[in-house]
Parts: C-alpha cells; structure tokens; sequence
C-alpha cells in the first residue's frame, strides 16, 4: 500500500506540513509506503 499525501500550505513548516509530517510518521512505523506532494 502507498499513501500520498498532498499539502496546498504556500507555507513550509507551518501548521499543515507539521501535521502531514506527523501523521505520515506514525503511518510509516506501520510500514506503508508514502509520499508528500
């Protein structure tokens, strides 16, 4: 399985980048796959 993740922030490292790089974290100790767009 991959998951792709898609962040419209203009802003790196705010709230919504924070927040994708967290869950895809612990989505990625599951082993999955993923990718941030």
């Amino acid at each position: 399985m991959k998951i792709i993740a898609v962040n419209g922030s203009p802003r790196k490292g705010g709230n919504t980048d924070l927040l994708l790089d967290e869950v895809l974290g612990i989505i990625k100790r599951n082993q999955i796959e993923t990718e941030t767009i």
